[in-house]
């Protein structure tokens, strides 16, 4: 009995060992509450939500561009159209009489002064400017000799030619990119 009762104290007191309570093991994951994540799935798609929205920005921005460079070109092409009219009008007119001639070619070399440019299309009109400058210096110089063209005369006129070539070239690149 005495062994019996050995035995049951041993089973008692390793039972009553096993039952005290431990400390739960501490876990290092954080649990977020709702109110958390509801928060922090916010803040990724306001942050999803900004980059789309500069990326739609930059687009515009860039199409805005565009399409005022587009104007540009647009408006260096009338003006250097109504220069090349004039000039074959010029060609066409006695050497008496190309005073009206230069003077609306000055004006019109005026207007393209005046045209409003971007970086791209200043060069063109940079380019279109002198272009105007070597052909009415060319009728000037043409107005006032009293005989044939002279060498000078006709080189001028086709610096100018040339100028005005590459200014057309210039523009045409422009409206590409």
């Amino acid at each position: 009995m005495k062994t019996i009762f050995s035995v049951a104290t041993i089973l008692l007191a390793v039972t009553l060992s096993g039952c005290q309570p431990t400390a739960p093991p501490t876990s290092e994951v954080r649990v977020e509450s709702a109110s958390e994540a509801a928060r922090n799935d916010d803040r990724a798609i306001a942050g999803r939500l900004a980059t789309q929205k500069a990326a739609v920005d930059e687009a515009f921005e860039k199409g805005r561009a565009n399409e005022l460079r587009q104007r540009n070109v647009d408006a260096l092409r009338a003006v250097s159209t109504r220069f090349t009219e004039g000039l074959g009008e010029a060609s066409r007119t006695p050497r008496s009489d190309i005073a009206a001639p230069l003077k609306k070619l000055q004006a019109i070399k005026t207007e393209a002064d005046a045209v409003e440019v971007d970086a791209c299309t200043g060069a063109a009109r940079t380019t279109l400017l002198s272009a105007m400058a070597a052909s009415i210096e060319a009728f000037s110089m043409f107005q006032k000799e009293t005989g044939a063209s002279g060498d000078a005369t006709t080189q001028k006129i086709q610096q100018g030619a040339d100028l005005l070539r590459a200014a057309l070239q210039e523009m045409e690149a422009c409206r590409s990119k």
